[in-house]
């Protein structure tokens, strides 16, 4: 099992102590919800400078810079892979590659095929297939244009009152900044040519919430439906907690939409987390502002929401082709991030 910030993946770069709070609560969760089964003996690695888990069976401790020759090393060792990594440059895609290419040969991948993680990975991609399939999301503008009078000038007839820059390959809320005034976006977006890595969308005001579900064969079961606490401001966008099953009344909508998205993307496979935002003065009308198709945070309060093992419901939808989601508790749990 290896999640990506805790195990080295940021080797050469000072450890931002938010990322590892948060990667350390992810992998601890997985590690006991998978120690509870009995089942498996786990080979987890670690970041040289964060301290081996008790609850696996094997520690790697990874040096600085060492995190891919290890990560390599250790994925021809082990029978089973789950990895927990961000879409930002690209990396959970290249990891997952890697994994692709073993689960060929017999080791079993614990996640999406390619199709589902490109798509997760790229905001762009992410809104035309979710626009051609007719859900929801927010317009993206992308690209040269964004530096070119004429074109900025039709944004501007638009009439949004705020933009939202991203990172075209970032994870949640990382890079993610706020401007008042479009000239304000272009003119930043033009900072160190920003644009050729970032998009632009309008600001969609309204509720934060995202849920967590479990995807096979074009199939979905949602697990939970979240509120998400945001704080915004002109330097970013922080999470800094989260209320699991704290949208119910959104249960049948948000189950819809995961249906839907299943359908979109039938490579999807285990765990994936969706953020939405509802635009609550126009009908509830729900955004898809983004689709994880990894383990998210909203994982750390899932064992006391749904009161079973979350990792058996994952590991019985990767590897059971007749897969029959159980009853659930739907019970409310508040997991605090800052």
């Amino acid at each position: 099992m290896c999640e990506f910030i805790t195990a080295g993946g940021l080797g050469d770069t000072d450890l931002p102590d938010a990322l590892a709070h948060e990667g350390l609560r992810m992998r601890d969760a997985l590690l006991h919800d998978i120690a509870a089964l009995g089942a498996f003996e786990v080979t987890v690695m670690h970041d040289a400078r964060i301290a081996p888990s008790d609850l696996a069976a094997r520690n790697v401790r990874v040096e600085d810079r060492q995190f891919k020759k290890m990560f390599t090393q250790m994925l021809e060792q082990v029978d089973y892979i789950w990895l927990i990594a961000p879409e930002t440059d690209g990396v959970l895609l290249e990891l997952s590659e890697l994994c692709y290419r073993l689960h060929a040969q017999g080791h079993v991948f614990l996640g999406c095929g390619y199709d589902a993680t490109l798509v997760g990975t790229s905001k762009t991609l992410c809104f035309e297939a979710l626009q051609a399939a007719n859900i929801y999301a927010l317009p993206v503008y992308a690209g040269d244009a964004l530096m070119q009078a004429d074109y900025m000038a039709g944004l501007d007839k638009l009439g949004i009152k705020k933009w939202v820059a991203k990172p075209e390959d970032g994870a949640g809320c990382e890079g993610v900044r706020l401007f008042g005034a479009l000239p304000d976006l272009q003119a930043w977006l033009a900072e160190d040519n920003r644009y050729l890595r970032y998009l632009a969308q309008p600001f969609q005001q309204g509720m934060h919430a995202s849920f967590s579900c479990l995807c096979r064969n074009g199939k979905a079961w949602l697990l939970s439906c979240n509120e998400q606490h945001i704080q915004l401001d002109e330097t970013g966008v922080v999470l800094t907690g989260i209320t699991i099953n704290g949208m119910l009344p959104y249960w049948q909508r948000f189950e819809t939409i995961a249906r839907k998205i299943a359908k979109m993307l039938p490579d999807a496979l285990g765990y994936i987390g969706v953020d939405v935002v509802i635009d609550t003065e126009n009908n509830h009308k729900i955004y898809v502002i983004e689709i994880n198709p990894r383990l998210t945070t909203s994982y750390v309060g899932l064992r006391a929401a749904l009161a079973c093992n979350p990792a058996r419901l994952v590991l019985d939808c990767v590897l059971s082709e007749k897969f029959i989601m159980p009853n659930i508790a739907k019970n409310q749990v508040e997991v605090q991030l800052t």
